[in-house]
């Protein structure tokens, strides 16, 4: 598996350290409106407070690199799988989403719901 390119990891260690940091604006500003439509679909509720993260490149389609960062919390973790595309302003996220591991609670219908609701409210933002 070919490593990440230098300014690819460079951008998710940015975003993922905004993650770390409760920077919700640092976090977002690297995702589209779909990929933060899709990442508020995978999630009950708020997302936990991360206190560590890890990386590594889980594919290369074509031009887009699927990056999956483990993000780690007291006694727990979980993985946010996101796709990267490079275009003129640098590199983005075109889609995004938690990875379940069999017996995970997920999110239930209202928790969707809520999602959507909330992206149509604020425009996808």
């Amino acid at each position: 598996m070919p490593e990440l390119p230098e300014d690819l990891r460079t951008t998710v260690r940015d975003q993922a350290d905004a993650r770390l940091n409760m920077d919700i604006r640092g976090y977002a500003r690297y995702l589209t409106p779909d990929a933060i439509d899709a990442l508020r679909a995978s999630f009950p509720g708020i997302p936990p407070r991360v206190s560590r993260y890890e990386l590594s490149l889980e594919d290369v389609r074509g031009t887009d690199h699927v990056v999956d960062v483990r993000y780690y919390m007291r006694h727990e973790s979980f993985v946010v799988r996101s796709r990267w595309r490079k275009g003129d302003d640098g590199w983005m996220v075109v889609h995004a989403e938690r990875l379940w591991a069999d017996g995970d609670k997920r999110p239930g219908m209202l928790s969707r719901l809520i999602a959507r609701a909330t992206a149509l409210f604020t425009g996808g933002r």
